[in-house]
């Protein structure tokens, strides 16, 4: 009888520690899922800045997005952001952006995306882009009821700038 309680408990432990371990499994699984998507999310946007698609880049951002820029006292929704794209894409038609994310951290909906990112301008003499500003932001990201990432918030303050 006692054997048969021993191994009940046995059976019983062992097999909720299964459980448990593929659980964590799972979180780990939807985790590198939700980065993987976090991170093409800021790729494609950089992306469509890059080649002119304004339209397709406002589409990256949340409906009640809210960004601010240290140097600015302005907080800017997602139409401002829109026009700003656009503003910057006519002064500025041969710039490009290049952003490097240096960490995500996810949790609860919501992801913090740590970035540096520099906007290159052809240098004739070098023949290469040349940085001209530079900023580090925080990006916050919302993950919307398809399930998909949205950039909800955006805070930056330059690095360096060529003036």
């Amino acid at each position: 009888m006692i054997r048969t309680i021993l191994l009940s408990f046995l059976f019983a432990f062992t097999f909720s520690s299964c459980t448990k371990e593929v659980r964590e499994d799972e979180k780990k699984s939807i985790k590198t899922a939700d980065e993987a998507a976090i991170r093409e999310v800021i790729e494609n946007y950089t992306t469509a800045y890059n080649t002119g698609d304004i339209e397709t880049a406002a589409e990256f951002f949340d409906s009640n997005y809210h960004g601010i820029v240290a140097d600015s006292s302005d907080i800017i929704g997602p139409e401002a952001m829109r026009d700003d794209l656009l503003q910057y894409r006519r002064q500025y038609p041969e710039g490009k952006w290049e952003t490097k994310i240096e960490e995500i951290t996810i949790g609860d909906g919501y992801a913090y995306v740590i970035c540096s990112s520099s906007f290159l301008m052809p240098n004739p003499i070098e023949k290469k882009p040349s940085p001209i500003y530079s900023e580090r932001s925080i990006r916050v990201l919302r993950k919307g009821k398809n399930q998909s990432w949205k950039i909800f918030r955006f805070l930056a303050t330059p690095t360096f700038t060529y003036e």
